[in-house]
């Protein structure tokens, strides 16, 4: 068995075709400078904000879907809810638009990161693709948690359990249910699973605060206070890009973060804090009770156009085969 990182790119690589070709990549975990194999393409003809950011890994089947953003870049409209299956190999994609719970339900933010999950809210607690969506600039930066049931074509549902009630705003997608914490990766651990065995991560800087992680309650969709990445001499991480977050949930368990520039970041230090009981709380790691992770490069994947940034790669998943 061999781990492998999988991706999707965000541009037309077929313009003499209808509609846009996303195409997606698979390479080696052990070896992420290697070059990536394409393992097929995804027609987006009939896909509304298309831009398909989150990843993840079924642990029951061990196939890989994807979902798209909320917004499509500059629309201030959220739109459809798509889910792509199957899209490691064997390649075989097939779409479905789950049903929004209640009615009036939309995903805010414009950045979206995704894994499967157990829903610690239902019996016998069945996996579900977990989709976190945020914004990141602004005074309505944020993040809102989704749960999206595993059946075709499934419901969409936010996960909201903490604070006050829900209010209309939240449910339909203009304002987040986390203030101020914007997210746009998703690792969930399913070799020990646990409501707030998760985390979300956020490599940007330009809002002004840091790379850094969240743990994430999957019952009641709270994230935590920030824990800051540093390198590995300390310093804080400073990339800047949109990420993509998979825990390997086989043999020996690793944290790896994948940037749209195809950079693979290995994350070490946060075990204390997703043991930690309680969201807002967790191991002191500096002055003032201060929270940090360590992000090491382990290499860079030489994606097509990755580099110049002509096509950016935000989702990751990871599966062994």
């Amino acid at each position: 068995m061999v781990l492998y990182g999988y991706t999707i790119g965000d541009a037309d690589i077929n313009p003499s075709q209808g509609g846009e070709q996303f195409a997606v990549y698979r390479f080696p975990i052990s070896s992420p400078n290697s070059t990536p194999q394409k393992v097929g393409e995804i027609n987006a003809a009939n896909i509304p904000n298309a831009d398909l950011e989150g990843l993840g890994t079924n642990p029951t089947t061990g196939r890989a879907s994807a979902i798209n953003e909320a917004r499509a870049s500059g629309s201030t409209t959220a739109g459809s809810v798509i889910r792509i299956n199957n899209v490691d190999q064997p390649f075989a994609p097939a779409s479905a638009s789950p049903t929004p719970t209640p009615s009036d339900v939309r995903r805010f933010g414009f950045d979206s990161g995704a894994d499967f999950g157990r829903d610690f809210s239902a019996a016998g607690q069945p996996i579900v693709l977990y989709n976190i969506s945020g914004n990141n600039s602004g005074s309505n930066a944020g993040s809102s948690l989704y749960k999206v049931t595993t059946a075709n074509p499934g419901t969409i549902s936010l996960v909201d359990g903490f604070g006050a009630p829900t209010t209309a705003a939240q449910r339909q997608g203009t304002q987040a249910t986390n203030p101020g914490k914007f997210a746009d990766g998703l690792a969930i651990d399913n070799l020990n699973p646990g409501r707030s065995r998760a985390l979300a991560s956020d490599f940007s800087t330009a809002d002004g605060d840091g790379a850094q992680l969240y743990k994430v309650d999957l019952l009641t969709g709270e994230l935590s206070a920030p824990i800051a990445l540093r390198t590995p001499s300390g310093q804080a991480l400073n990339v800047n890009a949109d990420s993509g977050l998979a825990f390997t949930n086989s043999g020996s368990q690793r944290l790896l973060a994948f940037l749209e520039t195809g950079a693979v970041y290995e994350i070490t230090g946060y075990q204390d804090e997703l043991a930690a009981s309680g969201l807002s709380l967790g191991s002191a790691g500096g002055a003032n009770g201060a929270r940090f992770a360590t992000a090491t490069l382990l290499g860079t994947v030489p994606l097509p156009s990755a580099a110049s940034g002509d096509i950016d790669y935000e989702g990751f998943t990871i599966v062994n085969e």
